[in-house]
């Protein structure tokens, strides 16, 4: 009985849990992207505009990723920098955060994608 209780409780809790954390990744992208993806991930952050065309960072609202095929390898690219994958050496390795920040990250630049 007490176990379809903690079931119960979970499964309302995961629509939460969810929301904050695309708040959180929202943040942490607030925090390190913009400058270079924009607030929207459109690749026109204010230091975009200053850079040569086949430097541009690239509009994540397209969802086409060249090394970020899935979430593994978008965490590997979060986690060691363009320069790991040669692309851009501007994009740089994201230290100091966690495996939970990493994936809410990830659920924000994935919530930017336009269908």
């Amino acid at each position: 009985m007490i176990a379809r209780y903690a079931l119960i409780l979970v499964i309302l809790a995961l629509p939460f849990t969810a929301a904050a954390d695309l708040e959180k990744g929202k943040a942490i992208f607030m925090e390190r992207c913009i400058t270079c993806h924009g607030t929207e991930g459109k690749g026109d952050g204010p230091i975009a505009a200053g850079l040569p065309a086949d430097m541009k960072p690239r509009d994540l609202q397209t969802g086409t990723m060249k090394v970020a095929v899935d979430d593994a390898k978008f965490k590997e690219l979060i986690l060691k920098g363009g320069t790991a994958f040669g692309l851009n050496a501007l994009m740089p390795p994201q230290a100091g955060l966690s495996d939970a920040d990493i994936a809410s990250l990830i659920e924000f630049v994935h919530s930017l994608r336009k269908k």
